[in-house]
C-alpha cells in the first residue's frame, strides 16, 4: 500500500496545497476545513511521520529532500545582475582552459553561460555547477567529493580540499559573501573561505565575481584581500572604496 492510500481525504488536500506553496499554518487550514487546531496537528503528525512534510514555525513546509529554498532564494536575488556577470566572465575564459568555479550562487550563473562551449576543463565543488555542465559531453567536469551542504548546494571538508590541490588549474573562479572597507574578500563560513583560498592558491590566475550587494559589507571569515586577484567583474562602480589595487582589471557588467 502506498503512503497516499493511508491517508484520509484532507490530509490530502494539504499535501496537493502544500506542492503549490512553500509554507501552509495550521490555524488557517483548522478554518479552511472546519475542525479544531488538535485534528489538524493530528494530522499533520501523520504527514510528518511518513516523511511528506516537516513541522515549521506554527505550520508545515515540504520535507527538505523537496525544496531548497535557501538556494532558490539566493538564486533569485539580483539574478540580472548575476546573469550580466556571468556572461561577461564567460567571454573571458579561453577555448581549451582548465578552470576552478567555486561556491554561490553567482558562479553558478557562470556554468549556464558556459553550457555550449567545448574543450573545457572545469573542476569544481558546486553541485549546481556539476548538474549543469553534465548535459554537455564535450565538457570534463570533475566534482569533488566531502560533506554536502543541501542548502547551499555545494561541498566541504578535508576530502574536498585534498581533491582541489591536486589540479593545476589555469583559472580559478569564486564568488564571496563580502568585501570589506579594507579589502578583504570574505566568507560566513571557515569550510567556504577553505574552498575558496584552496581555489585561488592552485591557480595560474584568479578571477573575483561580485555583484554590488557584496560590496563594503561584512563576513566573519577572511580569504584574501583584492590585491590577489587579476580580475574583478562586477557590476559596481566602487567608487565608495578610497584606494584600490592598480594592477587589478576590474570588468564592469552592466
Amino acid at each position: 500500500m502506498s503512503q497516499e492510500a493511508e491517508l484520509n481525504w484532507r490530509q490530502r488536500e494539504i499535501l496537493a496545497q502544500l506542492a503549490k506553496t512553500e509554507h501552509l499554518e495550521t490555524d488557517d487550514l483548522a478554518a479552511q476545513f472546519s475542525v479544531t487546531t488538535q485534528t489538524i496537528r493530528r494530522d499533520i503528525n501523520q504527514l510528518c511521520a511518513l516523511g511528506l512534510a516537516r513541522r515549521h514555525h506554527g505550520g508545515i513546509n515540504m520535507p527538505s529532500a523537496h525544496v531548497n529554498t535557501d538556494y532558490q532564494r539566493r538564486l533569485q536575488r539580483h539574478s540580472g545582475v548575476k546573469t550580466a556577470i556571468a556572461r561577461a566572465v564567460a567571454e573571458h575564459i579561453p577555448e581549451g582552459a582548465t578552470v576552478m568555479l567555486g561556491i554561490g550562487t553567482t558562479v553558478s550563473a557562470i556554468a549556464e553561460q558556459l553550457l555550449t562551449r567545448r574543450d573545457l576543463r572545469v573542476i569544481t565543488n558546486n553541485v549546481q555547477i556539476a548538474h549543469i555542465l553534465g548535459a554537455n559531453p564535450d565538457l570534463d567536469i570533475w566534482l569533488a567529493g566531502g560533506k554536502l551542504r543541501a542548502n547551499d548546494q555545494d561541498m566541504v571538508g578535508h576530502s574536498v580540499l585534498q581533491f582541489l590541490s591536486r589540479f593545476q588549474p589555469d583559472i580559478a573562479i569564486i564568488g564571496c559573501a563580502a568585501v570589506n572597507e579594507e579589502g578583504w574578500v570574505c566568507e560566513f563560513s571557515p569550510d567556504e573561505a577553505d574552498v575558496s583560498d584552496t581555489m585561488l592558491s592552485a591557480a595560474s590566475a584568479r578571477w573575483l565575481v561580485a555583484d554590488g550587494s557584496k560590496w563594503q559589507r561584512s563576513a566573519p571569515v577572511k580569504v584574501t584581500t583584492l590585491s590577489q586577484f587579476d580580475y574583478v567583474f562586477t557590476n559596481d562602480v566602487l567608487s565608495n572604496y578610497s584606494t584600490l589595487p592598480p594592477d587589478i582589471a576590474f570588468i564592469p557588467c552592466d
